[in-house]
């Protein structure tokens, strides 16, 4: 039977391991450098005895233990965990990076890793609290399939991408490019909206939009339809921005959609286009390129 041990034990290593344990998995390991802290090993303790996982005191009592190695701590530290991981580390495990850090980091940890261990990358992409082990997760690398051969008996959501490490992350990355810009366009809206006593309506009229059919189609159409039309709206967001600085309201995110309709403009697309939207986004990249 595989042990999985987990290098870290915040939030979401415990609610992945607490996760497991009850779906079957029953040999789990925790080493966190907080076990022994005064007022933060006491939260250790509750979750690893939650979670009914086996504490270790050092990474290389955990390390020696395990079949499977989740670094799961803050991205800055993924680095030198993994400098002071490898050496301990042997051919048959797995070395398991679930740290939200950039593709650089990842692949940069998988140049440390791999001499010693099979490295995999992996990106969490949902809120671990609720779904615990079942939060989607991308997984790129040399132990990608492994790793999701070894946890999909017990029910995990783990989709392996072809292709080297950094790629998983890569992706996580970039879909934070617009998951945290809708939170904070949102906010910038319903703040807007409020000085009308507006801000529910306007919500309402964006779920309309979002949940009308094929959100892919309707992504490549308004894509499309935007870049051709840059110059135009630019000028519409003119009047959005003088709207927001009138009602004192802060427009950073609207200064910054105007930057980005600037840039499709600066780049000539509607040229390109003949001011036709194009049928596909993906001939956006072919325009950008030319």
């Amino acid at each position: 039977m595989t042990t999985l041990g987990f290098l870290g034990f915040g939030e979401a290593a415990f609610n992945i391991a607490a996760g497991l344990r009850e779906a079957g998995l029953g040999r789990i390991r925790a080493y966190d450098k907080a076990w022994n802290v005064e007022g933060r090993s006491k939260l250790v303790r509750e979750r690893a005895a939650t979670a009914q996982v086996a504490l270790d005191e050092t990474p290389e009592s955990l390390i020696a233990r395990v079949d499977v190695v989740v670094c799961s701590i803050s991205a800055d530290a993924a680095i030198p965990v993994a400098e002071a991981s490898a050496p301990l580390l042997s051919k048959d495990q797995i070395y398991v990076d679930l740290n939200s850090a950039g593709p650089d980091t990842k692949v940069a940890v998988d140049k440390i890793i791999s001499p010693h261990a099979t490295f995999v990358d992996v990106a969490v992409m949902g809120a671990v609290p609720g779904n615990r082990h079942k939060v989607p997760m991308l997984a790129a690398g040399a132990g990608a399939q492994r790793l999701h051969d070894i946890l999909a008996p017990y029910g995990t959501n783990i989709t392996v991408l072809e292709g080297p490490p950094g790629k998983a992350s890569a992706s996580k990355m970039f879909r934070s490019i617009f998951m945290k810009g809708f939170m904070m366009l949102l906010l910038e809206t319903v703040v807007a909206g409020r000085s009308f006593a507006i801000e529910d309506d306007i919500l309402a009229s964006i779920g309309k939009s979002l949940s009308a059919g094929d959100f892919k189609a309707y992504a490549s159409d308004i894509l499309c339809r935007g870049v051709v039309h840059s110059e135009r709206r630019e000028h519409e967001m003119d009047e959005v921005i003088a709207t927001l600085r009138s009602i004192r309201v802060d427009s950073t995110m609207s200064e910054a959609t105007k930057a980005k309709l600037s840039w499709c403009t600066q780049h000539r697309l509607r040229e390109h286009f003949g001011g036709v939207a194009p049928k596909d986004y993906h001939e956006i990249f072919e325009a950008l390129q030319a």
